[in-house]
């Protein structure tokens, strides 16, 4: 939960920072300094896959512990929320065969 407090912190400080910058910033010290950057390009390639794909809107209930943690997770892999409900689904529907 530490992650969403500093992100909270962020924006409390009216600091105008963009996810992508957020994940750039520098983690580590001396010559052991890396990066939380994804590709970037794997990532755009999916998006543009996923404007072809037909989608219907549902509505459901969510626990807010979960929903969090999706946000979380949202916000570090730089996806939407429903890319990744989509697909934790079609990992679990493969598996349930």
């Amino acid at each position: 939960m530490s992650k969403v407090n500093d992100i909270k912190n962020m924006k409390r400080q009216q600091r105008v920072i963009t996810p992508t910058q957020a994940l750039t910033e520098v983690v580590g010290e001396g010559s052991k300094q890396e990066t939380n950057v994804g590709l970037n390009k794997e990532i755009n390639e999916t998006r543009k896959e996923e404007k072809k794909v037909e989608r219907k809107r549902v509505s459901f209930d969510l626990r807010t512990d979960l929903h969090k943690e999706l946000k979380l997770q949202a916000l570090v892999q730089e996806k939407n929320i429903y890319i990744l409900i989509e697909e934790a689904l079609e990992s679990y529907l493969k598996e349930d065969k």
